[in-house]
């Protein structure tokens, strides 16, 4: 099932641009959090997801029509003591860490928040192994206590396919000495009071404690999207958003899923409606409608249960609820759709980057392969 919703959410993203005039912006956002230094998949007994390979072989080849932009919203560097502890010496963690930032390069990312788990050693480390980058790290709110200066910039600008859009990184989690950790809510509005006659789509990147409740969306009531890390609940395309404010979505943990935010824009003075919901309910529909007809695909699905008068009424049913989904989604001028994709193993690696981990993992004194 996962395979084939995958396909689908392939050729729904891709398949657009033949129908929509010109004059229509597509903008596609791609997101991962919590990643904690996996170079390959989580390996999970039952479902062995994630791998910076697999996610790569996605961007390039299931993803080449668009351009999507690659962000990544904290906690990237440094395995988690819980969640996935490596046992590494200190070392060992650095070799670890600046060679991701060498790997995230290669595929791709655009944008990268510092989360509180990417300090694990030290502010002074992050930013030796982040400086030179081709990345664009951000982060609006933490200041070195010594300088009183941010550490990082703290938002980042990209346009695509004519829609700008401002990134801001912030952190409501980290708590080091040398370290002030500033109030994220006031200086993310204070960057969106600064910014948002610049641009046109305001994405904030968020590192939050899984404890804290606050409601995000009222909080930042301008931005469009917020993208959290430090949250490891993943939100799924039927969760449910507030009606007011900007959308808000966590990955999960581990690299295992990638949020995707797919945009198309007729005109930006108007609001974009998220129509997620619905158009999962149709991926749902057309996915039971198709293992229907599986059972002889020679055949028209009604003539296939032309004696079954009680399956006959559900395809009949499904069929009448997909093509008022599809009127409906249709409407929709200025839309947003989120997807969470699995990077399960029906993915294959990108070479190059499974070439790069290759020597890395050669060149270590220490193994943190898969095991």
């Amino acid at each position: 099932m996962k395979k084939y919703l995958l396909i689908l959410l392939i050729n729904f993203l891709f398949s657009q641009s033949e129908e929509i005039p010109s004059k229509v912006h597509n903008v596609s956002l791609v997101a991962t959090s919590n990643v904690f230094a996996e170079y390959y998949d989580c390996g999970c007994p039952k479902a062995p997801l994630g791998g910076l390979a697999r996610k790569t072989f996605f961007f390039k080849n299931m993803m080449s029509e668009r351009e999507p932009l690659l962000v990544d919203a904290g906690n990237t560097f440094f395995s988690h003591e819980v969640i996935n502890p490596d046992g590494l010496k200190k070392d060992q963690k650095k070799y670890k860490a600046k060679n991701f930032v060498d790997v995230l390069e290669l595929i791709g990312y655009d944008v990268v928040n510092i989360g509180s788990n990417d300090f694990k050693l030290g502010a002074s480390y992050l930013r030796e192994i982040t400086s030179n980058s081709s990345i664009n790290f951000i982060s609006a709110n933490l200041v070195d206590r010594k300088t009183n200066q941010l550490l990082f910039e703290p938002y980042h600008t990209l346009e695509e396919d004519g829609v700008k859009i401002a990134f801001i990184g912030l952190s409501e989690a980290t708590r080091f000495e040398s370290i002030v950790n500033k109030n994220f809510i006031f200086e993310g509005n204070k960057y969106i009071d600064l910014l948002e006659s610049k641009v046109d789509l305001i994405v904030l990147l968020v590192d939050l404690s899984s404890s804290n409740a606050i409601d995000l969306s009222s909080a930042f009531d301008r931005a469009d999207y917020i993208f959290l890390s430090g949250v490891t609940k993943r939100t799924e395309p039927r969760s449910k958003q507030t009606q007011q404010g900007p959308l808000v979505y966590s990955t999960g943990i581990q690299g295992k899923h990638l949020s995707i935010v797919d945009i198309r824009i007729k005109d930006i003075s108007k609001e974009i409606e998220d129509v997620s919901a619905p158009f999962s309910r149709l991926q749902e529909i057309d996915y039971r409608l198709k293992r229907m007809q599986a059972k002889d695909p020679s055949k028209k699905i009604e003539e296939i249960y032309a004696n079954d008068p009680n399956v006959l009424t559900l395809v009949t049913k499904y069929q009448k609820e997909a093509f008022e989904l599809g009127q409906s989604l249709a409407k929709y001028g200025d839309r947003s759709i989120f997807f969470s994709v699995p990077l399960s193993p029906t993915i294959p690696d990108d070479r190059d980057v499974s070439a790069l981990i290759k020597k890395i993992a050669g060149d270590a004194d220490f193994s943190f392969e898969k095991p």
